[in-house]
């Protein structure tokens, strides 16, 4: 494959790939890490003179690289498409990584002054302590969810699935309604599998069957369920031309070729 050419957007392409897989890192890693610190500094009050500003640095970090990951992600959906669902996770996430640097930050710096004035925090203490415990839980199910449909958009439906035995399942094997020995799949026989049920396209001579990619397009559904049951060369490419990854992505479900008319 190809480097990618640059499109002068420092969070599109370096070295000839996506910015995003490698930014994505830097918040999955360590937001979680500093999430359950904050946890662990609420729970156990004496680590919290020495691990605080390190913790406070590691949430820093996390909420840049949320940023630098958003902005990656939306220069790589110029290229592939809207990833749906994943895009506005990680908006999320964004907000709730920039919100927990920040009421960490403010929460280690009220706890500092407290303690140089020997006053106890009482109350109100307790109810930060909840309010900022619950901010870290919800950024780790936030990053959890985020990655997962991530991962999903990028490899859902190109390893096929195996039964006990080891050999490919059902999903994995051709259509029974494709006869066995045929020239090739008439485009009526196409529009006959026109919704989520069951979705076939033919593209540039191809017949596919893409109803399991219906529920994992990264633009969502909607894309897919508009071309089944018609030859949709054209919307591909238009799409995606010069794009080898959805055309590799496609070629996992294809069944046969088109019959001549």
């Amino acid at each position: 494959m190809l480097p990618l050419a640059a499109s002068g957007n420092p969070f599109d392409v370096q070295f000839g790939l996506p910015l995003h897989p490698l930014a994505v890192h830097v918040p999955v890693v360590l937001l979680p890490l500093g999430a359950l610190a904050v946890l662990l500094l609420l729970v156990v009050p004496r680590w919290r003179a020495a691990l605080a500003w390190p913790v406070v640095a590691v949430l820093g970090i996390a909420a840049v690289g949320s940023l630098a990951a958003k902005l990656s992600g939306e220069a790589l959906a110029q290229r592939v498409g809207d990833p749906g669902q994943h895009q506005e996770l990680g908006n999320w996430l964004v907000a709730i990584a920039w919100l927990l640097f920040a009421g960490t930050l403010a929460w280690w710096l009220w706890q500092r002054k407290r303690l140089r004035q020997r006053r106890a925090t009482g109350v109100v203490g307790l109810i930060v302590g909840v309010v900022l415990a619950a901010v870290a839980l919800i950024g780790l199910i936030v990053t959890v969810l985020t990655g997962h449909t991530g991962a999903t958009s990028v490899w859902g439906g190109l390893v096929p699935e195996a039964d006990p035995a080891g050999a490919p399942s059902a999903s994995a094997q051709p259509s029974p309604d494709v006869t066995e020995g045929a020239t090739g799949i008439s485009i009526a026989e196409v529009a006959q599998h026109d919704d989520s049920a069951t979705c076939w396209v033919a593209i540039d001579g191809t017949v596919y069957d893409v109803t399991a990619w219906i529920t994992q397009h990264p633009g969502g559904p909607e894309r897919i369920l508009g071309i089944c049951g018609t030859d949709a060369s054209e919307d591909f490419g238009a799409q995606h031309t010069g794009q080898a990854e959805p055309a590799e992505q496609l070629s996992q479900f294809a069944i046969g070729e088109l019959a001549e008319p």
